[in-house]
């Protein structure tokens, strides 16, 4: 079996004609023929019927295209991968994103990465959690991605960026707006907003409540940050959120929380990543950054 049969099959499997898949292809249409052909001999079954007026699939045909599909994508992926050891293309790093760090780590993240290396390209794809990233990067889907976890889950294929903790988020007319620190047990009767279940956000709140000794209730759960601050504001429930993602609003009020929920943000790559040059440039890049008074003083960080 080889790469441009399968790229024959499933451009014809689109088509339903000989002529017009050769056309689309470039090639003769002897060459599509033979190519399927030779697909059902290696197989030993018919792909394709060619009775009917209209040129459909059989059932073995259906089957194998799910996994002819598979196939040219991961080749894909595998020439992209590649190419980043090319020193005469232009970088490009897939890059996983959870929401939490969407529109308040990244933007200045990228603005500074941009101006330092903007022969590299930075290909942004939103994950809906931290678990997502690491299992997208181990399956070499994507080469970077930032997660989020607790001060004391450091991996071998992560690179620190920042710490940071929670913050008690509510309204400005909430009967705890005037604290600087709230106990956890304070918060017993409260309605949470918090995000998606999978996330470090609301695993650790839900620890935390637990050990206070109460179940706090949830009455919404999104990966909306705007969201979430939103009802926040409104008055329609509390969250508790990591700072850095509160710097900048002024529509509600945040305290300190106690006892603390420390987070670490972080940089992480596969298990079984190769570290192309490309690669190496945003390592480099991250360990430079992260350590500038520039990012502690915008992130607050000491």
């Amino acid at each position: 079996m080889e790469f441009r049969q399968l790229e024959y099959f499933c451009t014809l499997s689109e088509v339903k004609n000989f002529t017009r898949t050769a056309e689309m292809l470039h090639v003769s249409q002897p060459s599509v023929t033979k190519a399927i052909k030779a697909l059902e001999t290696e197989f030993q079954m018919t792909l394709v019927n060619r009775r009917q007026r209209k040129l459909e699939l059989t059932e073995a045909g259906k089957t194998f295209l799910v996994h002819a599909k598979r196939l040219m994508q991961e080749m894909e992926r595998t020439r992209q991968d590649m190419n980043r050891f090319c020193s005469d293309k232009r970088g490009v790093i897939r890059f996983g994103l959870p929401p939490v760090t969407e529109a308040y780590l990244f933007p200045e993240f990228f603005r500074n990465f941009r101006r330092d290396y903007p022969d590299i390209l930075l290909d942004v794809q939103e994950c809906s959690d931290s678990h997502e990233i690491r299992d997208r990067a181990d399956k070499g889907e994507i080469d970077f991605g930032i997660i989020i976890g607790g001060i004391y889950e450091k991996e071998k294929t992560d690179l620190q960026m920042m710490e940071d903790e929670m913050v008690v988020c509510m309204s400005k007319n909430h009967p705890l707006a005037g604290h600087r620190l709230i106990n956890i047990k304070e918060l017993v009767h409260e309605r949470f907003i918090m995000q998606q279940p999978n996330t470090y956000q609301y695993q650790s709140v839900m620890e935390t409540c637990y050990h206070a000794g109460f179940a706090p209730v949830v009455d919404l759960c999104t990966s909306q940050l705007k969201t979430i601050k939103q009802i926040v504001a409104s008055g329609m429930g509390i969250s508790i959120l990591p700072r850095f993602v509160t710097m900048t609003d002024k529509n509600y009020v945040c305290a300190n929380l106690e006892p603390p929920i420390r987070l670490r943000v972080s940089l992480y790559w596969g298990l079984h990543k190769a570290i192309s040059p490309t690669d190496q440039q945003l390592l480099n890049f991250v360990r430079t950054y992260t350590q500038t008074q520039e990012f502690k003083e915008y992130f607050h960080q000491n």
